[in-house]
């Protein structure tokens, strides 16, 4: 065999266990190699082919459309090698339960998971939402994404983020509606609650508190429909910055009282305590905090 040619098909073989291992990390410790060896050889079969195939900083790993054509072509013809080498490493292939609040999904990390499926084909993605409490193990979840405290402490926790919550408002509302210069006159305002914070606490730069638990206009279980009610001048709502961030951006909602500040609710991912992880598993989970950077970004 052509030398160069055996030292493209190495770096290739390194690259495809990279992509199915989902980490530098996790493919070190599947080949056997440091991670230093692992970045290095990446970047001399970028040199050697002359393109980027995967686009990294610390906490991301994607693919380009030059590094997923790539895969595509070898990752057969790898397995096969594994297999012919009686050193087959796990494939990632399957079903992936995951629970999850229905905004979350569809607002946040729909985007994301379009990714992983692109990354990994053979993964398939069954996504239970539901705003209720789930019994994880009943309903044979792999991985839940829950907001606040865990609900199982038999459960691994990993932040992927924090939500920032705050008051807005369509500035057409705020045209025709009474001056708001404290909260305590949200009771004379249309107000929009939203699941999983109905009653609101808000606090001043200077140290000041308001709670508020009175009524509301208007009260809904999913984020998107409050987003959509407030831009069509339902009236105030209190929710989390990052689903409103496009609208923010484009002025049909704006902030209201910004000197009160909202709570700060952690979002986690949720998943077994066990030895052994399903590499479908260990695969979702270094790819959602890989992604958890750009996915909580409110810029």
């Amino acid at each position: 065999m052509n030398e160069n040619l055996a030292s493209e098909l190495q770096l290739i073989y390194v690259f495809v266990h990279l992509v199915n291992a989902g980490s530098f990390s996790q493919a070190a410790k599947t080949m056997g190699m440091p991670i230093a060896t692992v970045s290095r050889k990446l970047a001399k079969l970028e040199e050697t082919l002359d393109k980027q195939l995967l686009m990294r900083s610390t906490r991301k790993l994607r693919l380009t459309e030059e590094g997923l054509a790539l895969f595509k072509r070898y990752q057969s013809l790898i397995s096969q090698f594994d297999e012919l080498c009686g050193h087959s490493p796990e494939k990632p292939e399957g079903t992936l339960r995951i629970a999850a609040p229905v905004s979350i999904v569809s607002m946040v990390f729909i985007e994301a998971l379009n990714e992983f499926g692109r990354r990994y084909p053979d993964i398939k993605l069954h996504i239970a939402q539901s705003n209720q409490t789930v019994d994880l193990i009943d309903k044979a979840v792999d991985v839940a994404i829950v907001g606040g405290s865990q609900p199982d402490s038999s459960w691994v926790s990993s932040t992927l983020g924090v939500l920032e919550y705050g008051l807005y408002a369509s500035p057409a509302y705020l045209q025709q509606a009474e001056m708001l210069t404290h909260p305590k006159q949200l009771r004379d305002h249309q107000l929009i609650k939203v699941w999983p914070l109905y009653n609101w606490l808000l606090k001043h730069t200077d140290g000041e508190s308001f709670y508020y638990d009175g009524p509301a206009k208007l009260t809904l279980s999913d984020l998107n429909g409050a987003i959509a009610a407030c831009k069509d001048n339902g009236g105030i709502l209190y929710g989390p910055k990052l689903f409103a961030k496009q609208e923010l951006k484009q002025g049909s909602l704006i902030p209201v009282l910004p000197s009160w500040q909202g709570e700060k609710r952690r979002i986690s991912i949720l998943y077994h305590q066990r030895s052994q992880q399903p590499l479908k598993v260990r695969l979702f989970i270094d790819f959602m905090l890989e992604q958890s950077a750009n996915l909580f970004n409110i810029n």
